[in-house]
């Protein structure tokens, strides 16, 4: 019997070889959850145009938008798992996961990791009619004033609100929080002050900064971003702090790890390109390729994380 089951498992990992050294013989689709011309959009198309030219097949982006990423998500969860149904994973999706255990899909249950492909960082914007320049002189003020000063965010279980929430238990302060639809009009009604604060992405906020409508106070990142190196991580503030936004590549569970590990190993050395690194780099991105294995952890750390902060401050949705 355990003769028989070595054979069929010899058989099945010749097959699933083979499989791999033909794939792919046709077109690939990548799924992206949200509209043309946002970060997992840009992400999706970058990393297409990466996969089409090293496999030498199109791989053409799918915008299946609606329920912050839920639809193309669910769509992914139930794709066959033949290599040929992608899908660029952005925080919100996983953020869904851990928010709401009632989705049609789970991250960590229905996703299989490709690969990293970038980080990130939020940029902390204020209202120029806050009196604080600093990370410090923000919690001091807050911490003043508990409860009084508002943050905009997209929406309840959004990524900028469970990241804002890292910010409020981490500093030790209370800040309200003003749902929005988009960040538009978060970011105008910063810009008029009716919110204190947001935490943007930097594409979004750091224009608005530059142009002296919102005041930049800090980046999430560990480091300070090469995009904007005068503004200082709040992590120089608060030591270990940080909490980024990020993208990657999953496929679904099943897909045979051949095929996953020549997508992840194609995406890593196609991220290391010094052109794709100059394009990220304008966005404040950082490329990050990694093998599916490394993927899969992170997002299960990710989801773990994200669970205990909802779960510590008490968030619902309405």
């Amino acid at each position: 019997m355990k003769i028989k089951t070595l054979i069929a498992w010899v058989l099945l990992a010749g097959a699933a070889y083979v499989h791999a050294a033909d794939y792919p013989t046709r077109p690939i689709r990548m799924l992206a959850g949200f509209s043309a011309g946002g970060g997992s959009d840009l992400a999706a198309r970058m990393v297409a145009q990466l996969l089409t030219e090293s496999l030498g097949k199109s791989v053409v982006v799918d915008n299946r938008t609606g329920a912050t990423g839920a639809i193309a998500a669910e769509m992914l969860a139930k794709a066959n798992p033949d290599g040929y149904t992608l899908m660029m994973l952005a925080v919100a999706q996983l953020v869904a996961t851990a928010f709401d255990d009632k989705m049609p899909f789970d991250v960590v249950r229905d996703f299989a990791g490709v690969s990293f492909v970038s980080r990130n960082p939020y940029l902390m914007a204020v209202a120029p009619t806050v009196p604080a320049r600093t990370v410090r002189e923000f919690i001091d003020l807050a911490k003043a004033q508990p409860g009084r000063l508002n943050y905009g965010s997209t929406g309840i279980g959004g990524s900028n609100h469970i990241v804002t929430e890292v910010f409020n238990v981490t500093a030790g302060i209370n800040l309200a929080h003003v749902p929005y639809k988009g960040p538009p009009q978060a970011l105008a009604d910063l810009a008029g002050g009716q919110i204190q604060l947001v935490f943007a992405s930097i594409t979004s906020g750091l224009p608005l900064a530059r142009a002296g409508k919102v005041r930049a106070v800090a980046v999430t990142s560990l480091k300070r971003s090469q995009a904007a190196p005068d503004v200082p991580a709040i992590a120089e503030t608060l030591p270990g702090y940080e909490t980024i936004g990020w993208y990657g590549v999953v496929a679904p569970k099943a897909t045979p790890p051949a095929l996953l590990a020549r997508l992840s190993t194609t995406i890593a050395r196609g991220l290391q390109a010094p052109e794709v690194k100059e394009r990220l780099a304008v966005d404040g991105s950082e490329g990050v390729g990694s093998t599916p294995a490394e993927f899969d952890r992170h997002m299960a750390s990710e989801v773990s994380r994200f669970r205990k902060v909802i779960h510590d401050a008490g968030i619902r949705r309405e």
